[in-house]
């Protein structure tokens, strides 16, 4: 069965999964929900795509996961069809290669390789913010573009297609810069909630995509150790309770806008 394996946290690549699986005919499945089984119904020779967003220029740690989890491919099987779109505000820096070298170790060839533009959703840091209204807006329209060219190239299944953005010292992002954020950024223990301004309505815990967002005795959240750093949990408080280590401060929240308002769906 062809498969695209998603993960999102904003919603930016779950819609991209969701577009590409309506121009495909392919199944979803998300990979922050996935069993333990998670190549069940994927027949060799299947199309499999994989969609997420870059995270510091690198993978989530749900995508590393869940690839961990995948078994090892045997030289005599039928290799698959492999493909992958990475989702990210401006360039994906080397992700695409480490993407490469994971699936590698299961004995995966990756045979095409996209990136495409979104809005941005990192706030943690100086000199991040979202993007503003019109910039977002031309982002998400050039995305539908690039995705009807993606769909066609995953039909015919085109192999040696890399078209990426790594953007400026790619090295750099993927290596030193990308060992900085994930040992020194200390992700959820980061969160705190502004009490003052809490409802308890649960957003932050429903769009949380590793369910690592609890309640305490008050319905107020509680961060746990397993978390991803999506930001989902910052971006969907409809209060603007949730906060996010000492930059985030002022700055603006998104989350893909046709999923706006749906309180009580996960992302």
């Amino acid at each position: 069965m062809n498969t695209i394996f998603y993960f999102s946290g904003t919603g930016n690549s779950r819609h991209v999964a969701e577009t590409l699986g309506r121009l495909t005919g392919d199944r979803l499945v998300d990979m922050a929900d996935a069993g333990n089984d998670v190549m069940a119904g994927c027949q060799p020779g299947a199309r499999l795509g994989w969609v997420f967003p870059v995270h510091a220029w690198g993978l989530p740690r749900v995508v590393e996961r869940f690839i961990d989890r995948m078994p090892a491919m045997r030289h005599t099987e039928t290799p698959y069809y492999i493909y992958a779109i990475l989702t990210c505000g401006d360039d994906i820096g080397r992700a695409d290669r480490l993407l490469r070298r994971c699936l590698a170790r299961k004995g995966l060839t990756v045979d095409s390789v996209y990136s495409v533009r979104m809005p941005n959703a990192y706030v943690g840091l100086p000199g991040f913010d979202v993007d503003a209204p019109a910039l977002a807006a031309e982002k998400l329209n050039a995305a539908e573009r690039e995705l009807s060219l993606i769909a066609a190239d995953v039909v015919a299944r085109r192999v040696g297609v890399c078209r990426v953005v790594p953007g400026a010292w790619p090295g750099l992002k993927s290596g030193p810069l990308r060992w900085l954020f994930g040992h020194l950024i200390p992700t959820y223990r980061w969160f705190s909630v502004r009490r003052d301004r809490c409802t308890a309505c649960g957003a932050c815990r429903r769009h949380c995509p590793t369910h690592n967002v609890v309640a305490d005795s008050e319905g107020r959240p509680v961060w746990r150790d397993d978390c991803t750093g999506c930001l989902a949990c910052y971006h969907y408080c409809p209060a603007q309770a949730v906060r996010y280590g000492p930059f985030a401060r002022r700055k603006g929240q998104y989350h893909y806008p046709e999923r706006q308002g749906e309180s009580s769906e996960k992302n």
